[in-house]
């Protein structure tokens, strides 16, 4: 060892160890000793780091973590059959109303009487008319059949229009008789000249030989001088008379015998006149009677029509008739029958945006406005049917103010989203009660509910930078 490391490690004096300050020590010292020799406290590190921990525990959680996506859709309570709206067919008097508000009915129930007198009537005229058409086909099948004895009375038929029907069958088949019987006595007559012209020509043909031999001997004669010319031009004259008259009876025979042919035509064409006449008049009577009995079946129908009666069993609602006397008008809405015991579902509107998303089948967490779900809890159920169109909201908005109220909500997103165009859901529900303080309540038709269809799932995270995706989309792009 040199000399000179000696004297070095002579002079180095040994490190002790560093002594934690007393605290009671640092109170006597100066502020700024004090705060220099008091060390850092570990909670502000623990703060930090917790939060750095906490940080990273919900940004793991946000990426892992899974939320339901719902569709928001509002709508009512309804029976699973619907109600049944009352509306009459035609404009009609009331005479008699059966029923009240709240009044239970079973199908086929009275509800409400018009007065039928106009359709009574109308039943009543078609059925005459019906009658004399039944008549009618009788009297000409009769006639057809040239057999009056198988004109029968109907039963049904009155006396006074039976006896009519036999009057007139029988003129008609007088005044055809009466014809054919002219029509008969004109041959007969043209039978009996063409007898006397035959007769005629007979005669002539049998004596014109004769003259003419006659003639001729006393052409003969007057040519041997032995006879008288005046006695010869006599007889030549009888002759040429003889063929006159005959060629002249001959004429009359074939006008003869035309005028017969015209009248057995004539005959024929009465004959056939008379038929053609009969069976057009039965066709026609027999499509009367089918249009008769058309009109008999509406007018019952019509009649029938003005008793309103249930059409399923159920209970009276929002009755609009309280006067015996009123005017109904057609299609008029008189009361509504809400179906007893077919159970109850929810009808709700579903927004264009969600409609893409909802399928039948998904889960149904229900939201009832009478009860508060905080307190009552929430109704299960699923999607049961999905309209297949959009459903255009009626031109009247709920509060019955019409255009006006639209107006006055024009502001209102709400309002206006109320107003588009929506799809229709149905929500099979898997319980219809509540339970509450005072036990179980059954739902009824008509309250409002909020439907939540559960049409997926996604993580927090995704939720939270869907915001930041839309901006990064659709920003700055403005003109």
């Amino acid at each position: 060892m040199k000399p000179s490391d000696a004297a070095a490690t002579a002079n180095v004096v040994p490190i002790r160890k560093a002594r934690k300050p007393d605290p009671r020590e640092t109170e006597f010292l100066s502020a700024a000793l004090e705060i220099i020799e008091t060390p850092a406290s570990p909670i502000g590190r623990a703060i930090a780091w917790t939060i750095v921990a906490f940080l990273t525990l919900a940004i793991v959680w946000a990426s892992v973590g899974e939320v339901d996506i719902i569709a928001t859709a509002q709508g009512r309570i309804i029976p699973t059959g619907k109600s049944k709206v009352i509306q009459p067919y035609e404009t009609g008097v009331v005479r008699r109303i059966a029923v009240a508000d709240g009044s239970v009915v079973k199908a086929g129930d009275l509800l409400v009487e018009l007065d039928p007198t106009s359709d009574a009537s109308d039943e009543t005229r078609s059925a005459f008319g019906l009658m004399e058409d039944r008549l009618d086909i009788e009297r000409l099948q009769a006639l057809l059949k040239d057999d009056p004895g198988s004109f029968k009375d109907d039963a049904q038929v009155e006396p006074r229009m039976a006896a009519m029907a036999h009057r007139q069958m029988e003129a008609q088949a007088a005044e055809h008789r009466a014809k054919l019987e002219g029509i008969e006595r004109q041959i007969a007559q043209k039978l009996a000249e063409g007898k006397e012209v035959r007769t005629a020509i007979e005669k002539i043909e049998m004596s014109l030989p004769l003259i003419s031999e006659q003639r001729d001997i006393r052409k003969t004669l007057l040519q041997n001088q032995y006879g008288s010319r005046l006695t010869y031009l006599q007889v030549q004259q009888q002759v040429v008379e003889s063929q006159h008259e005959l060629e002249a009876q001959k004429q009359k025979r074939e006008q003869n015998e035309q005028a017969l042919a015209a009248l057995d035509k004539q005959k024929a064409e009465a004959n056939a006149g008379y038929q053609k006449g009969l069976l057009t008049d039965l066709a026609k009577a027999e499509l009367s009677a089918t249009e008769h009995s058309q009109e008999i079946r509406k007018a019952s129908h019509r009649r029938d029509l003005r008793t309103l009666r249930a059409p399923v069993d159920g209970t009276v609602q929002q009755l609009a008739l309280h006067t015996l006397g009123g005017i109904v008008t057609p299609a008029q809405q008189l009361m509504v029958i809400v179906p007893k015991g077919t159970g109850i579902e929810i009808e709700a509107t579903l927004p264009n945006r969600d409609v893409g998303f909802v399928r039948r089948g998904q889960p149904v967490e229900v939201k009832v406005e009478t009860f508060d779900f905080t307190r009552y809890g929430l109704l299960h159920g699923t999607v049961s049917h999905l309209s297949q169109d959009v459903v255009s909201p009626q031109d009247q908005g709920p509060d019955g103010r019409g255009g006006r109220a639209d107006q006055d909500d024009a502001g209102d997103e709400k309002g206006r989203q109320a107003r588009q165009p929506t799809y229709v859901a149905h929500v099979r529900l898997a319980n219809e009660v509540v339970m509450t303080e005072d036990g179980p309540m059954q739902l009824e038709p008509g309250m409002a509910v909020t439907a939540e269809i559960k049409t997926g799932r996604r993580t927090v995270m995704s939720y939270l930078l869907s915001p930041l995706f839309r901006v990064k989309q659709d920003g700055l792009r403005e003109r």
